[in-house]
């Protein structure tokens, strides 16, 4: 659940920067998986904040590492005996995180339609909810 809330923090800078508009390709970016100008700015550290294009890198990654993790945590959830209530919200979340995955892959394939990126600013909203109902129902578990 951490990935999510690092992943939704790094989408704002995503924004902010207009990062979605570097590069416009996925899976890679620009016939590239991991582009030339990524550590272009020096001290390196400003990278991480300022530099559209590692922004932009790093969203994608803990996008798809969000993803795994979800989809792992569902498909494992499908052998466990748990409430009702903990596999609704559980399959929520993972159908939220495609959900985001493809509004994410979409906004940037697309250039960045302004209904199509609220949208999915919108559905980050959503996902990180699911994932605050999801820790809530497994704190609930007995240990």
């Amino acid at each position: 659940m951490c990935f999510t809330g690092v992943y939704v923090y790094k989408g704002a800078f995503v924004a902010g920067l207009d990062a979605g508009l570097v590069y416009n390709s996925f899976p890679k970016m620009a016939d590239k998986w991991i582009p030339d100008d990524i550590l272009a700015f020096s001290p390196a550290l400003k990278n991480i904040f300022e530099n559209p294009t590692t922004v932009q890198f790093d969203h994608r990654i803990l996008g798809i590492g969000s993803l795994t993790a979800i989809t792992g945590l569902y498909l494992f959830s499908r052998r466990m005996v748990l409430p009702r209530r903990t596999k609704i919200a559980i399959s929520l979340l993972a159908a939220m995180a495609y959900t985001q995955v493809a509004l994410g892959i979409s906004t940037l394939l697309l250039y960045v339609p302004t209904s199509l990126a609220a949208t999915h600013q919108s559905g980050s909203v959503a996902l990180l909810t699911f994932a605050i109902w999801v820790l809530a129902e497994l704190r609930k578990m007995p240990k």
